[in-house]
């Protein structure tokens, strides 16, 4: 009998991790649904020793267990790390905290802007506006152990603004460094504003938070995170190169360079370009889409695993079709003075490439 129930528990588990794969799988789940998920399982488990204790020789709380064993075990090997975005555990190791904002601005009339920016957990915006000046307000909080320590690490973190310009280019330098490098005590949110009529050159580093850049005329553009959203709005760039992990990738933009990446979450973009470019994109455990200018030639190259790639491109030829794997061009694209070429790879997900 003992092996029997075995048999039925072992073969719920199994049934589980299969329905559990093939559904979140498809889902970008948050930790709050994440919670709710596993509130409906332990509803569902309750309830299951109730009819064990009315009828125990039914077994259903066998095969209930074992499907919630494997849903379990299957959300998290399909979501992964990013069950986690969006949420602030704070410090509970540093209770106190002491928060300033500061304000750094000025005129801002060369072609070019050069903005060099790095700070850590805390989200940075970015956007222009019709003024000849930029804008940089940080909001920095500071935690300790007691409220002195928070308010001496907020004093000992260096502030400053470093401002080159020459007839041609201003350079923007504000980078926050933390020499402590375990439980470090400091958020820091940046928002910044910068001149629409500017050429931009950026360069921003955050740490497990997001970064967000809208309305952008720029020559290079790098950003790089972790734990944190790439959002890249409205932005055109010779070269954008985005970098973060367990977080996602969105945005609708154009470059002739573009290289992105990330790990467990999707990248989600739409290519809005009047110039040829080349774009390369890499996640895992998550799905790519991309949208192509309706006028645009392509060359696509794209591939996963125990997943399916779709090309919707007319006029299309393969060079490489299989379920996991797919690669060609339009029948144009060699003459075409208007080309796009992506290149995508992720594992366990689709991959989706259309117009």
């Amino acid at each position: 009998m003992s092996q029997k129930s075995g048999a039925i528990g072992f073969g719920g588990f199994l049934v589980g991790i299969g329905i559990g794969y093939l559904v979140f799988r498809q889902l970008n789940i948050t930790f709050n649904e994440a919670a709710w998920a596993l509130i409906i399982i332990g509803v569902a488990i309750v309830l299951s020793a109730v009819i064990r204790s009315i009828s125990p020789g039914l077994g259903i709380h066998r095969v209930v267990g074992g499907l919630a064993g494997g849903l379990i075990l299957a959300l998290i090997l399909t979501q992964g790390f990013n069950l986690f975005t969006g949420i602030n555990f704070g410090n509970p190791f540093l209770p106190y905290s002491s928060t300033e904002t500061k304000t750094y601005s000025g005129p801002s009339t060369p072609g070019v802007v050069d903005l060099k920016l790095g700070t850590m957990n805390g989200d940075i915006t970015l956007s222009t506006w019709n003024r000849s000046e930029y804008s940089i307000t940080s909001t920095i909080t500071a935690r300790g152990i007691t409220q002195q320590e928070a308010d001496n690490n907020l004093a000992n973190l260096a502030k400053g603004i470093i401002e080159t310009e020459t007839t041609t280019q201003q350079s923007l330098t504000l980078i926050y460094n933390s020499q402590i490098l375990v439980n470090n005590p400091y958020q820091i949110k940046v928002d910044v504003k910068l001149p629409a009529n500017a050429v931009l050159d950026l360069d921003i580093t955050t740490s497990n938070a997001n970064i967000v850049i809208a309305d952008v005329n720029g020559d290079t553009v790098n950003l790089h995170t972790s734990n944190g959203a790439l959002r890249i709005n409205n932005v055109n760039a010779n070269t954008i190169t985005g970098e973060t992990s367990n977080s996602p990738i969105t945005g609708i933009f154009g470059a002739t360079t573009c290289q992105l990446s990330t790990s467990n979450s999707p990248i989600n973009i739409q290519i809005v370009s009047s110039k040829s470019g080349d774009y390369n994109l890499q996640t895992s455990n998550s799905n790519i889409d991309v949208t192509l200018p309706s006028i645009a030639d392509c060359k696509l190259d794209a591939s996963t695993s125990n997943s399916a790639v779709t090309f919707n491109i007319p006029n299309f030829t393969y060079s490489r079709d299989t379920p996991t794997s797919k690669a060609g061009q339009t029948s144009s694209f060699d003459s075409s003075q208007f080309k796009i070429s992506v290149n995508a790879q992720t594992s366990n997900s689709e991959i989706r490439i259309h117009r």
